[in-house]
């Protein structure tokens, strides 16, 4: 399988997601399956079997790029997008893994090119949004609208736990499964 796993964050860093994408990447290529993965310019290089790893441009004006929104990811996320359709141009996948924001990108490829995607789905990036500019709550219904949408469109969403598992279904998912995050606790 030809699988294109979209990591909008620096990779690898010693943190929360992108902890969490080398396991997924282990296990992929554990099993053998193809996978191509597009992410930011920033992280430690990590090798695996089976899959060949892709960095956005290096701009020297974004550098330190923080979870959660920002200019920086926004700069980085175009710049994703414009690799991924690269990628796609020259190779066919049979599914995209999309975490985060890049969930929108896996969407798109869904509907222009029938590709099918799995929304890693780590927070409500709607919340997420209201919660650190509290000024746009009147755009909420708009980002739960897009947020429905990418939910509603995935072939299945990873939740990290029962409780935004259980959030989503407003949204009426195809199929959700829970795989709890791993505590970095010794």
């Amino acid at each position: 399988m030809n699988i294109l796993l979209l990591a909008p964050h620096p990779f690898y860093q010693n943190r929360g997601t992108p902890i969490a994408v080398d396991l997924v990447l282990r296990v992929l290529s554990e099993r053998k399956e193809q996978v191509d993965v597009v992410t930011y310019p920033e992280g430690s290089d990590v090798e695996y079997d089976h899959v060949t790893v892709y960095r956005t441009l290096k701009l020297s004006f974004v550098r330190n790029i923080r979870p959660g929104f920002s200019w920086k990811k926004i700069v980085c996320d175009f710049f994703m997008f414009l690799k991924v359709i690269d990628l796609i141009s020259k190779k066919r996948y049979d599914l995209v893994h999309a975490g985060e924001e890049s969930v929108f990108i896996g969407l798109l490829l869904k509907v222009l090119f029938k590709i099918p995607y799995v929304y890693d789905m780590d927070s409500s990036l709607a919340q997420q949004m209201i919660e650190k500019y509290p000024k746009l709550i009147f755009f909420a219904f708009v980002f739960d609208f897009f947020e429905g949408l990418a939910i509603k469109n995935a072939k299945v969403v990873i939740s990290v736990c029962d409780a935004l598992a259980a959030d989503i279904q407003k949204y009426k998912p195809k199929n959700v499964v829970v795989i709890p995050d791993i505590s970095l606790l010794n």
